[in-house]
């Protein structure tokens, strides 16, 4: 709030409680900043930032979670490129800074490869979407289509898709203007993947992309169905941790060929993708897959919600605080674990191949590893630490670890 406060350029600043709380109210009061509460917390996020735009009148308006600061330079930087006035809105990159264990630098880690390669190229086909926080509006662009969209719990993507309807221009500023705080333990992590995800496969199967007199150009539906084929990629990783256990198990391989053939070709194949992931992605730390590893249970549970109508609630990502230990949200993944132990012992106990046996449980001692390892930091609840948390600075954002979810929207006078 402070750092959107003191952001160059006149503007107003406002925070936007939806939880009518006096605290939050005081500390605004204090700073200077205008407070804003809402009844009833309908729409949850979308409603919060709605009822904010009802009762401020700046001609731009610039949205941040509760857990981001900005750079003073902020809208220094996005301001200019309202310049053309078909452009809608500007998104800069979110910017994790608390890595500070293996959830916060996965995480973190997901967030930058998208940010630095994903993002720039949606953007070269007016495809880049908003991502909730670290954007600018224009007012007259969210009027046209009635504010920020209400009708799912990803309401920034649903938002934009509906202003690339129109004709609305979109741009996306490769340029980290505003840091923020990745969440730090397994519990706020598959939260935060259950509706993201939830909200790319309602784009894939309910966004009606493909429908004739849309509005959208074909690389605008393209970019936006990848939104939701991006997450089907956890049917395939599952399918890789079921493999090696069904083998020494029940002796079920996908493919008919003895392990050292099997060998020769598949792993150079996997070798030849690490590199290439390696190199176009400018390295990639191992956090990363065995966050991403560990978020397929809820990947494919919102995958189920959105079939049956039924997607995940909107929760804020941090609420209720850090440092949850839980075992109860790993328990798919303990499960798949057990599996694999069993199947490596099974598999030493009665050999039958030995060279694919072995194949198989070097492929399951790997799984337990990744595995082993995501359900042990729910279960201290992010505590194995990388290094010493570094002190927080003044502007250091606390909103993220609130019950409610209050936001600082910016309206530029």
């Amino acid at each position: 709030m402070l750092a959107a406060r003191d952001m160059e350029l006149a503007h107003r600043t406002f925070l936007l409680d939806d939880g009518d709380s006096d605290e939050l109210r005081r500390i605004a009061d204090e700073a200077g900043v205008g407070y804003l509460r809402r009844p009833g917390g309908a729409h949850a996020k979308a409603g919060n930032v709605n009822a904010g735009l009802a009762r401020t009148d700046g001609e731009f308006v610039v949205i941040f979670d509760a857990d981001h600061v900005p750079e003073p330079g902020f809208l220094l930087s996005i301001l200019p490129h309202f310049q053309d006035p078909d452009v809608a809105f500007v998104q800069s990159p979110q910017s994790y800074t608390n890595n500070v264990n293996l959830v916060a630098t996965g995480s973190g880690e997901a967030q930058r490869i998208f940010y630095e390669l994903v993002c720039p190229g949606k953007n070269h086909f007016n495809a880049a979407f908003c991502v909730g926080t670290n954007v600018m509006f224009r007012r007259t662009a969210l009027d046209s289509t009635g504010g920020i969209w209400t009708g799912s719990n990803s309401e920034d993507i649903w938002t934009s898709i509906e202003l690339h309807k129109r004709g609305w221009k979109s741009i996306y500023v490769p340029q980290v203007l505003a840091r923020g705080l990745a969440p730090e333990d397994v519990s706020s992590y598959l939260k935060q993947q259950l509706r993201w995800a939830g909200g790319g496969f309602e784009v894939l199967l309910r966004g009606r992309l493909f429908k004739r007199g849309t509005g959208l150009t074909i690389d605008q539906r393209l970019q936006y169905l990848f939104c939701g084929t991006h997450y089907l990629l956890s049917l395939a990783m599952l399918t890789f941790m079921l493999f090696p256990a069904l083998y020494l198990l029940f002796a079920l391989s996908p493919i008919r060929a003895d392990g050292v053939a099997w060998a020769t070709h598949y792993l150079p194949f996997q070798a030849a993708v690490l590199l290439v992931t390696w190199l176009q992605s400018g390295g990639f730390k191992l956090s990363a897959i065995v966050a991403s590893i560990g978020a397929v249970p809820v990947h494919l549970r919102a995958l189920g919600g959105v079939l049956i109508g039924r997607p995940a609630k909107w929760k804020v990502t941090n609420a209720g605080g850090q440092n949850a230990r839980s075992l109860w949200v790993v328990m798919p993944l303990f499960a798949l674990l057990v599996l694999n132990v069993t199947g490596i012992v099974v598999g030493v106990l009665v050999m039958a191949d030995p060279a694919p046996t072995w194949l198989s449980v070097g492929w399951a001692s790997m799984i337990v590893l990744i595995l082993g390892r995501m359900i042990a930091e729910s279960v201290t609840g992010g505590r194995i630490r990388r290094r010493p948390a570094s002190p927080a600075s003044p502007q250091q954002p606390t909103g993220g670890q609130l019950d409610t979810q209050p936001q600082s929207a910016v309206a530029a006078a």
